[in-house]
């Protein structure tokens, strides 16, 4: 793999092995008890990225390896956006999970974290 920023790409692959994954259990306040946990992941892949207002076809190079990566992250980081915009910030894990596009953003994450894999 040939990126400038490996750690920020471990972040990443991080981020959608959470947001793929089966919802896990939560604590009694509706909360993800896994490391890294939703809010990461979120902030991982969102948040510390331009993503949500950049093509990421502009980190080429710098996190991502090719055009592929980027139209699989561009999926996956739409649907995480659509259920932050229908949910809200600072709703509780358990809301998020239950959103009715999750499972969308579990096969898109799931799709990317295969195409990222090393």
């Amino acid at each position: 793999m040939n990126v400038a920023w490996p750690e920020r790409r471990e972040d990443v692959i991080s981020a959608l092995v959470v947001l793929a994954a089966e919802r896990p259990a939560l604590d009694g306040a509706g909360r993800d008890t896994r490391f890294p946990d939703l809010t990461n992941a979120v902030h991982w892949l969102v948040d510390d990225t331009p993503w949500d207002l950049v093509d990421p076809v502009t980190s080429v190079g710098t996190i991502l390896c090719n055009g592929d990566e980027a139209d699989v992250i561009r999926a996956v980081v739409a649907a995480v956006v659509a259920v932050s915009d229908r949910q809200g910030a600072v709703a509780s894990d358990a809301a998020w999970f239950g959103d009715r596009g999750w499972c969308e953003v579990r096969r898109l994450a799931a799709e990317a974290l295969t195409c990222l894999a090393p």
